[in-house]
């Protein structure tokens, strides 16, 4: 018991280091002056302002929605100025002479979140804005996604133990086969130990599990996250490790054997 806390004290104090890196690496993604634009049409969509946004909008966009439901869209949004706004998500297309840009900004108005996106369409520097959506939360996007066991389930500590037990196992099968006395392929058994197959990917946010037949993993899990997004767990087989402690005592036999006969 003590092994595995531990374990899994040392899993979180790494996804809590690479949970600081979040804002650098979406920084480094977010495009420039596309990200301003985008915060300027969200700001002119929250606060009402339609006068400088409705020339903004796509022409496809402006022929759905009038200026009554652009406002009514927004009613539950606060419209004072937010403690703080920031990118959380921002993603680039080009599709053949156009780009499109997907950026979402994340606004706190003292406890409250306002998660807003835009979709600019750019050809050449003419720019203009084919979607915009909002919604209020009660908590941060990092708060939400953050890996915690707080009001975890018996399922989310099962994909834990096995994301940290899987990989040990390899590690453990790979030292017991270069240990074990036989020499034909002993390489390629150590570096099969620690593959797995098969995987089972575990939304730690929303405990939604999704199973991959077709998927190779080293050392047979995984975790990854995007920037503000929801960790992700992958589980696999370990197909190589479970194949050799099989065949173990029929390669060391066939060892002997050939030993024997070379006598």
């Amino acid at each position: 018991m003590g092994r595995l806390r531990r374990g899994l004290a040392a899993i979180a104090l790494a996804l809590a280091i690479v949970g600081c890196s979040q804002e650098a690496m979406i920084e480094k993604f977010t495009p420039h002056p596309e990200a301003e634009e985008a915060k300027k049409a969200i700001d002119d969509w929250r606060t009402g302002n339609l006068t400088d946004l409705r020339p903004m909008l796509a022409q496809d966009l402006a022929a759905q929605v009038t200026d009554e439901q652009l406002a009514a869209m927004v009613a539950a949004f606060p419209h004072g100025a937010p403690r703080s706004a920031k990118v959380i998500g921002a993603t680039t297309q080009f599709q053949s002479d156009t780009r499109r840009y997907d950026i979402t900004y994340e606004y706190d108005f003292d406890g409250r979140w306002l998660v807003a996106s835009a979709v600019i369409l750019k050809v050449g520097e003419a720019a203009r804005i084919a979607g915009l959506h909002g919604e209020m939360r009660s908590q941060s996007m990092e708060q939400t996604n953050a890996f915690t066991l707080a009001n975890k389930g018996g399922l989310h500590l099962l994909m834990l133990f096995l994301a940290i037990a899987a990989p040990v196992f390899c590690v453990v099968v790979c030292v017991v086969c270069v240990r074990t006395p036989f020499r034909r392929r002993k390489v390629a058994w150590a570096l099969f130990t620690l593959v797995g197959v098969c995987t089972v990917h575990f939304n730690w946010t929303t405990g939604q599990a999704n199973f991959s037949p077709l998927s190779v993993q080293l050392l047979a899990a995984s975790t990854a996250a995007a920037p503000f997004g929801p960790w992700i767990l992958g589980v696999s087989l370990p197909f190589g490790a479970i194949m050799f402690l099989i065949r173990r005592k029929a390669l060391v036999a066939a060892a002997k054997a050939a030993g024997s006969a070379a006598a």
